[in-house]
């Protein structure tokens, strides 16, 4: 009965998927919702699974590389992204999920009997655990997406998807073939410092194409501004170079050389493809600013001045000893395109101590001025800008910045 009631129910989720991919209307956002669902789904399920086999919640009887069997792997899939996306639109979450927790304890004990696994106590726990690490996230970020909302939590699901995918699910599929002896996640405080450091610049990207370019890094998420400052003022494309690099680090730590055929095809993919269908694309958007910002900014390394970055102003509030001490300092190092000027000088709104304004217009105040004021200067300082406006990091600064008093965020009074 269980066999025909599964090939029943593959069938009819193949026929759906079909149906979906051949109907002749078709819907951009909601295409991508459910490719972001289903992404989700499919790196994190498998691990989430292992971990409630972990616990001792249950046990699969037959095994497979995920150590699930594929059909319930693939069923779990479309069932849990896909279908639902499509049908609802991410709505209605708290519904969808006390759906699908009241389904599934009606379904575990009829699929136990079949033979399909073993259920141990608190199995119950393990249903909860899935629902939160695996349903809840994948439905919420195919709801963000379709309804365009907070570019920062989607780019945060992507950083956290391509991370599991490069450092847990290929060294596990790579093992499975035997092209690495073994598995090891213990990384040693260097290993982990290198790795850090090669990440740094596309992790910067990243917020740098949230904040300032309103978008994301994936296709779909487009930025709405060019960005030419930040970590783009010094390098072209830091996420591919980051991307590139990282397989150098994963070769070494798995002594493999077979994670360089990833570094061998990522550039290959940037050249062949990426390159071929993202310039023109940015060419129509941006004009000859992206022209005269592709022909002079590098994209395999970092230049050392910003050539090209955005013209911007930084006012200090030049009766604050404090102050004119960061306007000096910033004078010396005689950065590009940065006007330095008088708080009092500004004639149009009140101002904090410290103001950094941008090519956009945009204003920001006290460390977050500072830190893009550093942009301005060279690598080394722009480095440390870019650390202090990782969003925890800017938070926590701020907090001891405020608490010694020094760039109060008091304004300067001025008369419009």
């Amino acid at each position: 009965m269980y066999f025909w009631a599964e090939k029943i129910v593959l069938i009819s989720l193949l026929a759906f998927l079909s149906f979906i991919s051949l109907r002749k209307i078709q819907s951009k956002k909601l295409n991508w919702s459910m490719f972001y669902s289903s992404l989700y789904i499919i790196t994190f399920l498998p691990i989430a699974n292992h971990l409630c086999e972990e616990l001792n919640y249950w046990t699969f009887c037959s095994k497979s590389i995920l150590k699930m069997p594929l059909n319930i792997y693939f069923i779990w899939v479309v069932v849990w992204s896909v279908l639902p996306i499509y049908l609802l639109k991410g709505k209605y979450l708290f519904i969808t999920t006390l759906s699908f927790f009241m389904i599934d304890l009606g379904l575990m004990p009829i699929l136990e009997n079949q033979n399909l696994f073993v259920l141990n106590d608190n199995w119950i726990i393990g249903e909860f655990l899935m629902l939160l690490l695996i349903f809840i996230p994948s439905y919420y970020w195919a709801y963000l997406s379709y309804y365009n909302q907070k570019h920062d939590i989607r780019a945060l699901f992507q950083v956290i998807v391509i991370a599991c995918i490069f450092l847990i699910i290929l060294p596990i599929l790579m093992k499975s073939y035997q092209w690495i002896n073994y598995v090891n996640f213990n990384w040693s405080f260097y290993q982990i410092q290198l790795f850090l450091i090669i990440v740094f610049p596309a992790l910067v990207a990243v917020n740098n194409l949230v904040n300032i370019g309103k978008g994301t890094p994936f296709p779909y998420d487009p930025t709405i501004r060019l960005v030419r400052s930040g970590v783009y003022a010094y390098c072209k494309n830091p996420i591919q170079l980051s991307f590139s690099l990282q397989f150098i680090v994963l070769s070494f730590y798995h002594s493999s050389l077979f994670f360089m055929i990833g570094f061998l095809f990522s550039i290959a993919y940037s050249y062949g493809v990426s390159d071929y269908q993202e310039y023109p694309n940015m060419e129509q958007r941006f004009g000859e600013k992206w022209l005269l910002y592709k022909k002079s900014t590098p994209k395999w390394f970092f230049q050392w001045r910003p050539k090209l970055i955005p013209e911007a102003k930084i006012y200090f509030d030049y009766d604050c000893s404090q102050c004119n001490e960061l306007k000096e300092w910033f004078k010396k190092r005689k950065p590009v395109n940065l006007s330095i000027l008088d708080a009092k000088d500004f004639k149009k709104k009140n101002l904090t101590q410290v103001t950094y304004v941008d090519e956009f217009g945009e204003f920001h105040s006290s460390i977050y001025a500072i830190s893009n004021a550093l942009n301005h200067t060279n690598l080394a300082y722009a480095s440390i800008g870019w650390f202090i406006q990782f969003p925890i990091v800017s938070h926590l600064l701020q907090i001891i910045v405020d608490a010694l008093g020094l760039f109060k965020i008091n304004t300067i009074h001025i008369d419009n």
